[in-house]
């Protein structure tokens, strides 16, 4: 199969529909190419270099009189034709056909076509954005395939490997990881049966809490416990991720400095520079980790066996970043608690002005209070996890603190940073 006269304008075409808002620009230079099936239907995939990032096409192609079978929203999965020893092929884009996808998972798994087609029949979309595609498929797995690809290792990718051969089992276990050439390209993983995202969860509480007017506690969508399971959650996950990537010397000092600079001079407030400047003399090394970098509901899925880390983005780097950071686990906690007051923000805001004597807001407040305190409180009392804080509470209260100063400097209109 020879694609490479065709190969230009099929790529500018998967280029448009995938770069953002559409725009493309510079010349596109083709880094890898590999014939995952040939003949018709073949299945071809490429890596190439698009204005300064590597984009991700994995391109079908089809008889002239094949039947399409589309996936997701994309109005046109047809790229273009080609002409190779076979004759005309139409190309498609392959994830967006569910006839081309099935043949790409049976490489990506390692079955034979035989093997593969009677099982995987029901194909659906479950996310579909900028990064990447999430196919459920016949709900058994889920097949995820990065449309733009890291220099080396994908991030989350690292970060789901290393959770797994740790034995942290609050995730969907990898069942294939599909690389080449030392990048990663996707992965297939178990389906989680009856699944619920954490953020609609938590959403779904507060609006049950605000319609009853009652305190959190006494309210029948009480989130409380769901917050104490995963704060232990998060706990596990952290002692995995230190048995998986190993810890270093932290330096209380620097991130002090740190969050200064985010915020800014005069945009801390008495309490918040006194706090910053107590933690800059500290002389504190605490053991830092490799984290998840951005942990919120929204990450998080209910199943029916119990909490899981649905989603490793960003996999502990910092954004526009491959290189992982090394910080205190008690930052992804703050990442968490800020999560939890976003919810209680956007639950007022959805409510608007109610009369008293319970205000959307107040309730909210809260909740946001109650669960914060389950969160924490289960995440310091899970096993393992006094390696890796500080034993003194008060320290690990104003680490906590610093960490939401940084919050509250991404949303200088929020005192915890709503956003």
């Amino acid at each position: 199969m020879n694609v490479g006269g065709s190969l230009d304008g099929l790529l500018r075409r998967w280029e448009e529909q995938h770069a953002p808002n559409g725009e493309t620009c510079g010349a596109i230079d083709v880094v890898d190419v590999e014939v995952i099936r040939p003949g018709r239907p073949g299945i071809v995939d490429v890596v190439a270099e698009m204005d300064g990032r590597l984009g991700h096409a994995v391109l079908a192609i089809l008889c002239p009189k094949s039947p399409l079978h589309p996936l997701g929203t994309l109005e046109e999965p047809i790229l273009g034709t080609v002409e190779d020893a076979e004759g005309t092929g139409v190309v498609v884009d392959a994830l967006r056909d569910a006839g081309a996808l099935r043949l790409l998972l049976e490489a990506v798994e390692g079955r034979s076509a035989d093997e593969g087609l009677h099982d995987h029949r029901a194909v659906s979309v479950v996310r579909d954005d900028a990064d990447a595609i999430v196919l459920a498929v016949d709900r058994r797995v889920t097949v995820t395939v990065l449309h733009w690809l890291a220099r080396g290792p994908h991030p989350g990718m690292a970060l789901l490997a290393g959770l797994d051969e740790a034995g942290f089992n609050h995730l969907a276990a990898p069942v294939a990881f599909w690389r080449r050439s030392g990048r990663d390209l996707g992965v297939v993983q178990e389906l989680l049966a009856g699944a619920s995202s954490g953020w609609a969860l938590a959403m779904s509480s507060l609006r049950d809490l605000i319609a009853s007017g009652g305190p959190p506690e006494a309210a029948g969508g009480d989130f409380a416990a769901e917050a104490f399971a995963l704060g232990t959650m998060t706990a596990r996950m952290h002692v995995a991720l230190d048995r998986a990537f190993g810890r270093r010397a932290g330096d209380v000092a620097s991130w002090a400095d740190a969050v200064a600079r985010g915020m800014g001079a005069g945009s801390k407030g008495r309490s918040g520079a006194q706090l910053i400047e107590a933690l800059r003399r500290s002389g504190l090394q605490p053991p830092a980790i490799r984290t998840h970098g951005a942990l919120h509901l929204g990450r998080t899925a209910r199943t029916d066996h119990g909490w899981v880390l649905a989603d490793t983005t960003p996999g502990g780097t910092a954004e526009g970043s491959e290189e992982p950071i090394y910080r205190s686990p008690l930052a992804d906690v703050a990442d968490f608690t800020r999560s939890l007051h976003h919810a209680a923000a956007v639950a007022t805001a959805e409510r608007g002005p109610v009369p008293a004597p319970a205000p959307p807001g107040d309730l909210a407040a809260a909740w946001e209070a109650r669960n914060r305190k389950a969160f924490v409180a289960a995440y310091l009392a899970a096993p393992g996890i006094g390696a890796l804080v500080p034993a003194d509470r008060r320290v690990v209260r104003q680490l906590l603190g610093l960490f939401e100063l940084a919050h509250a400097a991404e949303d200088p209109g929020s005192p915890r940073g709503a956003a």
